[in-house]
């Protein structure tokens, strides 16, 4: 199904190239994650360690914003009707920005070397300002009252706020400038995790879910009212952060919080609508996102009343990995196997069965490890013992070289296609 009065501009879609460098080099990150981890077993006894942040923006910087601004070069025109111009040309810039940037940022913070963190920010700035501006005069012309092209908007904006605070942050740490610091951090976490990612997600599976899982549509008055209701929470929330009403602020977490499970709850249950007879690989890692998401939140509001580090270390865990990853994978398995078919259709005139390009079994198996992966760091980091840390590093290695190996072999299957016509 689709949402009413939305319709998908297939021919408006990039060259398979586009978002495809985006989504091949996402999971080098990942692997780059795994290896800090074997390495660097003490960074999860505090989120606040080096390691530990250089680990969260592997993940979050150079796996998930990687793969969602590739997403929204594809998305942006079939779904919102935003035509990026010199697309290619723009993704191409991006994306190195994007990729050096993410490395530049990671050895910065956990490899004790500061001064790349200026330079990092520099070509992250640069790059997410270019596909800002490139968005946005897109969407100028894309319908404004749809749901989907409204909280893309949103979404971008969530994603400036959060570089800027992620600037400022860097300025901070290099002594530059002087700032509240975990004011400053607190802010940065939320509007990259709320108000950029979490308004994205929302945004794509309004269409996404429908589409790919065969459920019914989101409820209407959700799609009207979330992500604006939702953006307007974490602008109330900011303003306690930076005021310093503490109780306020916790009230506010509660509302957002609320909000998420909401989303969370109505997407398990559209899902449990749909018409498949047997759920696919992509519906269980939604519903194991989802599950992970719920149980992060609550991890969240338990650290607000614990002094301990174990409970944001963990929310971190949930959220990132067994939320937004689980998700994306998702997303990822149905996206390049689609984006294969449509552009060997639109170029030879007909194309194999998508179970041809990307068969069920390997997806199968990476779930399966990225799912023990979730287990395997949770449990590492309750235990605390390096050698449990380190076989979770290890873990998180052979998951993301699973996915990079099952993104190679549908480009292979592709080019044999086109080899062959």
């Amino acid at each position: 199904m689709m949402p009413p009065g939305q319709s998908l501009s297939y021919d408006a879609a990039p060259c398979f190239s586009t978002p495809l460098r985006f989504f091949l080099t996402a999971p080098l990150f990942g692997v780059a994650a795994g290896a800090l981890l074997f390495g660097m077993p003490e960074l999860l006894d505090s989120r606040w360690t080096p390691g530990a942040l250089a680990l969260t923006h592997l993940i979050a910087v150079g796996f998930m914003l990687s793969v969602m601004l590739g997403a929204l070069f594809q998305v942006l025109p079939v779904v919102a009707g935003a035509v990026i111009p010199l697309s290619g040309t723009v993704s191409a810039l991006v994306h190195g920005g994007l990729s050096i940037g993410a490395a530049l940022l990671a050895l910065g913070l956990g490899g004790g070397f500061q001064v790349m963190l200026l330079p990092a920010m520099v070509l992250l700035g640069a790059a997410l300002t270019l596909f800002l501006i490139a968005a946005t005069v897109g969407l100028r012309r894309a319908p404004i009252a749809q749901a989907t092209p409204r909280d893309l908007r949103l979404a971008l904006g969530g994603f400036a706020v959060a570089v800027s605070l992620g600037i400022a942050l860097a300025l901070v740490v290099t002594g530059r400038v002087t700032l509240p610091l975990l004011t400053a951090l607190k802010l940065h976490i939320g509007w990259a995790l709320l108000g950029g990612a979490g308004m994205l997600l929302a945004a794509t599976s309004w269409v996404v879910v429908p589409m790919f899982q065969i459920t019914p549509n989101y409820p209407a008055h959700m799609t009207r009212f979330w992500a604006t209701g939702t953006g307007a929470v974490l602008v109330a929330w900011s303003a306690a952060v930076l005021t310093g009403h503490d109780a306020t602020e916790f009230a506010l977490l509660l509302a957002i919080a609320a909000a998420c499970i909401l989303f969370a709850v109505t997407t398990v249950r559209l899902q449990r609508q749909s018409r498949r007879t047997v759920p696919d690989v992509t519906m269980r890692a939604f519903q194991l996102g989802m599950g992970s998401f719920m149980a992060g939140l609550a991890c969240v509001l338990l650290a607000q009343q614990s002094d301990g580090a174990l409970w944001p270390v963990l929310a971190g865990i949930l959220i990132l990995h067994g939320g937004f990853v689980s998700v994306i994978v998702g997303m990822l398995y149905k996206i390049i196997p689609f984006l294969a078919w449509l552009h060997l259709t639109q170029d030879l005139g007909k194309a194999p069965n998508m179970k041809k390009l990307q068969p069920d079994a390997p997806v199968k198996r990476h779930l399966s490890l990225h799912g023990a992966a979730i287990v395997v760091l949770l449990a590492a980091t309750v235990v605390g013992h390096p050698l449990g840390i380190r076989f979770a590093g290890l873990v998180l290695i052979a998951e993301f070289v699973l996915l990079a190996a099952n993104t190679v072999k549908v480009l292979r299957a592709y080019r044999a296609v086109r080899a062959a016509a």
